[in-house]
């Protein structure tokens, strides 16, 4: 079992260590510091066997990255978004850090702080946002004049952004710093139009998505058996959920239609103490944030084999992207129900013509080895938490 980036992510793993564990994995998890000045490298020219090679291939994203302001991390996963270190972000008027998950071309992860009794800049944005309370409690208004309205949130909610409404997010705390995780399609747009002043200077009102109505953060309604539609949603932690057990027994989940996004479909997962999900990889991307309980993740791009599939424990207030179409199976291996948020690309990969489908690894096919391994690590857990016969703390 490959534990490389779960030590990574605690600190534990040497310079040395994480070379070697990359070069053995052929996975790239290295930290990136804010502003760093790219190398100057030639143009990539398609191969010869595409119309006789020699096109640039362009990729604005890719270059976004390297040359961007952004303070930001790369790597498959995020210990705790809730208390890593954040740095100075003079765009957004705040602190924050921006998550770049190699495997992902359509979405990503920001973590936005707003300063103790302040506001972060006023801002206008050509692409879809999930947006998450981490970390305490403010109001977000929304659009100008008569039809402004105002949302209050705190920890644990769940809203959207609607498409290039200009926004801004107050913290409501005199004492103490308020932070949100905004999950979005920035992504994409910018590799679809190739222009950052068209992604943030659009002024276009998509008033098929809001029109300042005054219900737009109140009103909801349950559309199918697990689908509810909701702008708002005050506590994902505590919100009802629907058994699910395709995925595995005492499974429950709920999805939410938002703000008439087409790309971004949010929806929570729980399952019960000392169960773990179904194996399984799917052609669209997604971003994982644990709510609670405590456990890890199994990824890999072929198979889960215990010895072929690398290990990210996590907490609550982790975050975790697994590449695309790779296998990734979850275990809760903590004292409790363990609730996370996931936000994926839902049907947008099948509009865009990829002819992939879900691929799920049923019970009887399933390594034996999985099996194992989840219940040494349930026993070691248990055994950490009264070490030497007494008492020791272990998230749960």
């Amino acid at each position: 079992m490959k534990t490389f980036s779960n030590e990574l992510f605690h600190g534990a793993l040497s310079r040395r260590g994480l070379l070697e564990a990359l070069a053995a994995a052929g996975v790239a998890l290295p930290l990136r510091a804010a502003q760093q000045t790219p190398q100057a490298v030639g143009p990539k020219l398609s191969p010869a066997n595409i119309g006789g090679g020699g096109r640039v291939e362009r990729n604005f994203y890719r270059e976004w990255l390297k040359t961007g302001q952004a303070p930001s991390l790369q790597g498959y996963a995020l210990l705790d978004a809730r208390t890593q270190e954040l740095k100075p972000w003079p765009e957004i008027g705040g602190r924050g850090l921006y998550l770049d998950f190699p495997g992902n071309v359509h979405m990503d992860a920001v973590i936005l702080e707003a300063p103790a009794g302040k506001a972060l800049l006023a801002r206008r944005q050509f692409y879809e946002q999930i947006v998450y309370a981490l970390v305490g409690r403010g109001h977000t208004t929304f659009g100008e004049g008569r039809q402004q309205n105002k949302l209050e949130w705190a920890e644990g909610s769940l809203f959207t952004v609607p498409m290039n409404v200009l926004h801004r997010h107050h913290n409501a705390d005199s004492q103490r710093p308020a932070r949100l995780l905004a999950i979005t399609s920035f992504p994409i747009m910018l590799q679809m139009f190739g222009s950052l002043g068209l992604i943030q200077d659009l002024n276009f009102s998509f008033a098929d998505r809001y029109g300042g109505e005054s219900d737009y953060f109140t009103a909801s309604r349950r559309v199918r058996q697990r689908w509810d539609r909701a702008n708002f949603v005050r506590d994902i932690r505590s919100n009802e959920l629907v058994m699910w057990e395709e995925r595995g027994k005492g499974n429950a989940s709920l999805f939410w239609e938002m703000a008439g996004n087409t790309v971004l479909e949010p929806h929570v997962s729980e399952f019960e103490v000392g169960s773990y999900k179904l194996g399984h990889r799917h052609p669209y991307e997604a971003i994982i944030l644990t709510l609670n309980g405590a456990g890890f993740t199994l990824y890999g791009k072929d198979n889960l084999r215990g010895s072929e599939s690398m290990k990210l424990d996590w907490q609550a207030g982790s975050v975790l992207s697994p590449p695309y179409f790779w296998y990734h199976q979850h275990f809760n291996a903590g004292r409790q129900k363990a609730r996370y948020l996931a936000i994926t690309e839902g049907d947008f990969p099948k509009r865009l013509g990829i002819p992939l489908e879900v691929e799920q690894i049923e019970a009887p096919q399933e390594d034996p080895g999985i099996r194992k391994l989840f219940d040494r690590e349930v026993q070691k857990r248990k055994s950490a938490r009264h070490e030497g016969g007494r008492h020791v703390h272990v998230p749960a």
